[in-house]
């Protein structure tokens, strides 16, 4: 029988064709139905890899896109390198930068505040990257209608684990986020909370760029809302300090409802098991947060 972890062997022959000899590896991921990631090392000198098989052929092509094209604006050692790709079975074989997730990162308040600045001037350089066309803006403006429109499905799922008060604000949110337009486009990462990873010598660099595209900016920043600006909310003015503007009204609004539909979307994902107490605490949290801030 084949074991789910190691890495299939068409892939492992591709790989050494092109970096040699690999100490065997087993998959870096701990639940197999996710995309695969191997950490591999090469037997000549220790140098080491990754090898991502996307779990689409549309995440293969975006993800081979943005290597091409896009992380270049970022800055050398921003990002992994692309080294090849093997298209029959979606593989990838990049540079390995080691990193620790901004979620993950155990650091003074000082530290981190110093990262999440510098997050903002490395997101800024991924956002102004390329240049939107108006197919762009015509898709960008569909998705965000359906991400509105999705709010009714996810409270039809999660409307008994939320007080009435909070199915209304999300509700609400959720009706002024359908008539938003026109918010200013860019291209966003898709997951950076994820995606921003400090690595040795405190460099930072961005990884994972299969959800990447051209999409409203604010859509890149309801997750880290959700997540380290939810406890430590000067986090989000250090990054913005960075990032080098501020949000208008209009970006407001949407960071409200996007935040909000993020955390009912996470609520509703993660079920009903008692496991899944920190997700309902978590959601909780962020809806009380935003039924107290100023409304747009």
């Amino acid at each position: 029988m084949t074991d789910p972890f190691l890495l299939p062997e068409p892939v492992r022959i591709w790989a050494e064709k092109t970096l040699g000899a690999l100490v065997p590896v087993r998959d870096a991921s701990l639940d197999v139905t996710l995309r695969s990631s191997w950490h591999v090392v090469r037997a000549a000198d220790n140098a080491r890899f990754v090898i991502k098989i996307a779990r689409t052929s549309e995440g293969f092509t975006q993800e081979t896109f943005v290597h091409r094209h896009v992380v270049s604006a970022l800055g050398a050692g921003s990002a992994p390198r692309l080294l090849a790709t093997l298209p029959s079975h979606l593989a990838l074989l990049l540079t390995d930068l080691q990193g620790i997730p901004l979620p993950d990162l155990q650091v003074k308040v000082a530290a981190l505040r110093r990262i999440h600045w510098r997050s903002g001037v490395l997101v800024a350089k991924l956002h102004q990257a390329g240049e939107a066309t108006a197919g762009n803006r015509q898709e960008a403006d569909t998705a965000v209608l359906r991400l509105a429109q999705d709010a009714r499905l996810h409270l039809d799922v999660v409307g008994d684990r939320l007080s009435v008060e909070e199915q209304k604000l999300v509700a609400h949110l959720a009706d002024r986020l359908s008539v938003l337009g026109g918010l200013p486009l860019g291209f966003v990462h898709g997951c950076l909370e994820r995606g921003l990873v400090q690595g040795p010598q405190a460099h930072l660099s961005l990884r994972d760029f299969e959800t990447a595209g051209f999409a409203p900016v604010v859509v890149d920043f309801a997750r880290l809302a959700c997540g380290p600006w939810l406890a430590q909310p000067h986090l989000r003015l250090d990054f913005f300090n960075g990032y080098g503007r501020g949000l208008s009204g209009d970006e407001r609004l949407a960071l409200r409802a996007l935040t909000a539909l993020h955390a009912v979307r996470r609520l509703a994902a993660d079920g009903k098991e008692p496991g899944h107490r920190q997700t309902a605490e978590d959601a909780h949290a962020v809806l009380a947060r935003l039924t107290k801030e100023v409304p747009v």
